[in-house]
């Protein structure tokens, strides 16, 4: 059987059926050559499609602000809005977009938006540019941050929804394949009230579904998953992450953590992604969330540490908590290492 991404085309809405909506991201962790930027979305339990829509655009644009300059390479070295910096980021926006399927003015104004940064009350761009505008110019926004043909959204459905909110999902869902161009694939709970949608069965890579078939059904422990998540671009922490945003922040200013790779796919065991590595002194660093708690997660983590072990790789783990309040004592523990790893390797040559 092939990858459903293969065979649910741009623009509409697809129901999958086999897997949970953990189950498929992990088979989608790291993005596979040839599917679309993956983004999940978990949506309220509002009664109106107008409000599940709305909800979902003023995510996709949280996200496109975080994501920012991934979608714009070319303003990686602005620093801020001082200066000259609105004005050349805008002009950056409008450059791209006129070589691309991108809006210029409602590219520029995300452009400007994410320079600023992102204010303490959010100011969503919907007050300027219609709904349609706003999901289609997102879901190019998510396509070119990954590098991608398409964006596609990922809905989990929430269990036992009321007729009602069944079909406010499966209208917002449609509406947003058929004004942004994302594809839409609807995953956990049914929608029996919302009519036919079309069915496409996903069949696990090997990995997953032996994950799948040894953790159970558990469910996570700790706070709600966020509304809206997304892979980390590779290359760089991830723009969800405060976490991994601070480390790189400090690691940044540290000589001594030159050579570091951020969320790169590791070669020899193409199906993991490592947070943090020095690859010249074996060094693999996870920096984990309340999303590894999970017991699918929890799995999945545990087999890649023993993979990069046997590879020659130490595994150093912090949650998001010690790297947020203790940021000191986990870059003291990276130097320690780091230095340790290359006074051997250099004793090693002599």
């Amino acid at each position: 059987m092939t990858p459903h991404w293969t065979h649910t085309p741009a623009g509409r809405v697809t129901r999958l059926r086999g897997a949970s909506t953990e189950a498929i991201e992990l088979a989608l962790t790291p993005l596979p050559d040839g599917a679309p930027a993956v983004v999940t979305y978990r949506p309220p339990l509002a009664p109106t499609a107008a409000e599940v829509a709305a909800a979902a655009l003023d995510e996709l644009e949280t996200a496109a602000l975080r994501l920012f300059p991934a979608w714009l390479p070319a303003a990686e070295h602005l620093e801020g809005p001082g200066g000259g910096g609105v004005p050349a980021v805008r002009a950056l926006a409008v450059e791209l977009a006129a070589t691309t399927r991108h809006f210029g003015p409602f590219l520029a104004d995300l452009a400007e938006l994410a320079l600023r940064g992102r204010p303490s009350r959010r100011q969503p761009i919907a007050s300027r540019f219609a709904p349609e505008v706003r999901a289609a110019g997102l879901a190019r926004v998510v396509a070119e941050s990954y590098r991608r043909n398409g964006a596609a959204l990922l809905v989990d459905v929430p269990d036992g929804l009321d007729p009602v909110r069944q079909r406010a999902l499966a209208a917002a869902a449609e509406w947003l394949a058929a004004h942004g161009g994302f594809t839409v694939w609807l995953a956990g709970g049914d929608l029996p009230a919302a009519g036919r949608v079309t069915v496409c069965p996903v069949r696990l890579p090997e990995h997953v579904a032996e994950l799948v078939a040894t953790a159970g059904d558990i469910p996570a422990a700790g706070p709600s998953p966020p509304a809206l998540s997304y892979p980390p671009v590779e290359g760089r922490p991830r723009a969800d992450s405060a976490a991994e945003t601070a480390l790189e922040a400090a690691l940044a200013e540290a000589a001594w953590a030159a050579g570091r790779i951020w969320n790169r796919r590791y070669a020899a065991r193409p199906h993991y992604v490592i947070d943090l590595v020095w690859p010249d002194e074996r060094c693999a660093v996870e920096i984990d969330g309340d999303e590894h708690r999970g017991p699918r997660k929890f799995a999945h983590d545990r087999r890649r540490d023993v993979l990069l072990q046997l590879d020659g790789f130490a595994v150093l783990r912090f949650t998001n908590r010690q790297v947020l309040t203790e940021l000191g004592q986990v870059l003291a523990h990276l130097e320690q290492y780091l230095r340790s790893r290359r006074t051997d390797a250099h004793k090693e040559k002599q």
